[in-house]
């Protein structure tokens, strides 16, 4: 990790709801406290109007806070053609248990040639789901500091940050990024720990870390911190 600020620009999102889908559960679509950087290259691929891989980002970061957790029913529609040169039709229907975040406000930060796409995006921003529909409330020009400790919130963090620094968190496996192609390969697939960001009594509650090896960085003006994703680790991880 290099040691020097990096100019930025800082993009606040913000939406109604928001949902990311906890992997491997079925029947209760739980939702992650924090979007994976799948979610993120979704976002990024939506305002350029193109796939967007790991390879043409240099580096981002971003955080995510919400106002409460909470569920809702929904109904799923399996679809099948049995040919590939057949219309599809509907072939089944569930009623699943859905969560979803309240209030979410992510905020983004990207190199500043990134300024003209989220100006005007090609398609809709969205945190999650179709619905979950995000308006961009904020853009400013940005400063982004290394620092070596700071407490930190609505994070995803490196598994090991979270085992150097001792920080209680909730461990999932979870994808960089998909390919373009209809399978939607994986790219990479890390473990990171999940720093909540559920605001409580207006402010998100906040993990202590001492030893962030490079890791870390806050934005001048708004004092926040961030891990920093550059693309050799988001291509290669800790190689």
């Amino acid at each position: 990790m290099s040691h020097g600020a990096l100019q930025a620009i800082r993009i606040c999102l913000k939406a109604y709801t928001a949902s990311f889908r906890v992997p491997s559960f079925v029947a209760y679509q739980l939702s992650l406290a924090v979007p994976p950087l799948s979610t993120i290259f979704g976002l990024l691929s939506a305002a350029a109007g193109r796939w967007i891989l790991p390879d043409e980002v240099p580096w981002l970061a971003y955080c995510c806070t919400y106002d409460a957790r909470a569920r809702d029913l929904e109904t799923i529609y399996g679809v099948e053609r049995k040919k590939l040169e057949d219309a599809p039709r509907y072939a089944e229907r569930n009623i699943v248990w859905r969560e979803f975040l309240v209030n979410p406000e992510l905020t983004l930060f990207l190199p500043p040639d990134w300024w003209e796409s989220f100006r005007r995006p090609r398609y809709p921003l969205v945190l999650g789901r179709s619905q979950d529909l995000a308006a961009t409330e904020e853009m400013a020009e940005a400063v982004l500091e290394p620092v070596e400790e700071g407490q930190l919130f609505g994070v995803l963090l490196p598994v090991h940050l979270i085992a150097q620094n001792g920080v209680t968190a909730v461990l999932h496996n979870l994808p960089i990024a998909f390919t373009a192609d209809p399978d939607r390969q994986p790219v990479r697939i890390e473990m990171f720990g999940i720093i909540d960001g559920q605001r409580v009594q207006r402010r998100p509650m906040a993990a202590n870390i001492r030893a962030a090896g490079g890791w870390l960085f806050r934005d001048r003006a708004t004092g926040t911190i961030v891990p920093l994703y550059r693309r050799e680790w988001l291509l290669h991880g800790d190689r």
